[in-house]
């Protein structure tokens, strides 16, 4: 009976220090798992990614994605998002928004984002980008 309990123990104990050791992992990303929570950044581009979705920031421009990003099998994404422009000095609360709809297509490989931003209207390329999970990016603000 001994025995049983120390085995039953043993096992809990092992199963639990499991789980807490993979907590200090900073893998940032699993195959087929939601992209990690945190900062991503790079040369011209920052993410803040949440629960939620993302937050991006890049030289005189933001952008936006609604929804947590989920990687396929191969660390790839393509999700919908918004991109907006911005203009050097302050902006008003009542002045129109530039924001347009346009595809987020990435991949990630250990902790590093390969990040290509494209409206699929216009065709137009807005930019491709290196981003590192913890890095919090080197932005130019217009001024």
């Amino acid at each position: 009976m001994k025995l049983a309990i120390i085995f039953i123990m043993l096992t809990l104990f092992t199963d639990g220090a499991s789980c807490n050791s993979n907590s200090g992992n900073n893998n940032a990303r699993t195959k087929g798992q939601a992209l990690a929570v945190g900062t991503w950044g790079g040369q011209h581009v920052r993410a803040e990614v949440s629960e939620h979705g993302v937050e991006l920031e890049f030289d005189c421009a933001q952008g936006h994605i609604a929804q947590r990003i989920v990687l396929d099998n191969s660390g790839g994404f393509d999700i919908t998002g918004t991109f907006g422009t911005q203009r050097p000095g302050p902006t008003r609360d009542d002045e129109s928004s530039s924001s347009r709809a346009v595809q987020y297509k990435g991949t990630v490989k250990d902790s590093e984002m390969q990040l290509a931003v494209s409206d699929p209207k216009s065709k137009e390329d807005l930019g491709s980008f290196t981003l590192r999970f913890g890095n919090e990016g080197r932005l130019m603000k217009c001024r």
